[in-house]
């Protein structure tokens, strides 16, 4: 099994640094989608065992969880996290208006998608550009459940078994309001060696 611990320094600041410039592309597409300004903390990106993952996203309430599939040069899911009380709060700046007491609607599932799709999108495009692979995404679908049935959701969906996960954590403000974002991304050892060597290339490794 391949973890954080056993990546090199340059490995770690690799993929350090493509989780600062995929969230800062995520970032100005989230800006451009609410029309408001959008500040950022540090995002902070890891490579964890998937045995370590459940503890860090579960939440005592339904999350939603948008998930892309990987195609290219990675085979994967990319899934990402939001509280409903964030979803509801993105839904509210981009259509105006967004009632917190319900579920979601259709029209509110199709803005959480495009909003996965768009920040997916950019961050994936961030990191197939660093590490000179081709990664593309498919088109989203979402869930509305407990974190830890969605993370099953998309295990049931690989056909490989998954050691490690990339994990990616920020924390968006927007109009004061803090949005604490998770993108993760589910890949096979084949995939994950793929973007290591890649990565093990940019110094000639």
């Amino acid at each position: 099994m391949t973890d954080g611990r056993t990546l090199t320094d340059f490995q770690k600041d690799a993929l350090q640094e493509v989780g600062n410039i995929g969230i800062g592309h995520a970032t100005t597409s989230l800006s451009q989608m609410v029309n408001k300004r959008v500040w950022i903390s540090i995002p902070d990106m890891k490579l964890l065992p998937l045995i370590e993952v459940p503890a860090l996203v579960r939440n005592e309430d339904p999350v939603v969880g948008v998930i892309l599939q990987l195609t290219g040069d990675a085979k994967g899911f990319l899934l990402l996290l939001l509280s409903k009380s964030t979803a509801k709060m993105l839904i509210k700046l981009i259509i105006g208006e967004s009632d917190e007491t319900k579920g979601f609607d259709e029209m509110e599932v199709s803005v959480l998608k495009e909003l996965a799709n768009i920040m997916g999108g950019t961050y994936i495009s961030a990191l197939s550009n660093f590490l000179s692979i081709k990664i593309g995404l498919s088109v989203p679908s979402q869930a509305y459940d407990m974190s830890d049935a969605i993370i099953d959701q998309v295990l049931g969906l690989m056909s490989a078994d998954v050691n490690d996960v990339l994990f990616l954590k920020t924390e968006f403000t927007i109009n004061e309001e803090r949005i604490d974002g998770k993108i993760l991304i589910f890949t096979d050892a084949d995939s994950l060696k793929n973007m290591l060597d890649a990565i093990n290339k940019l110094v000639g490794q």
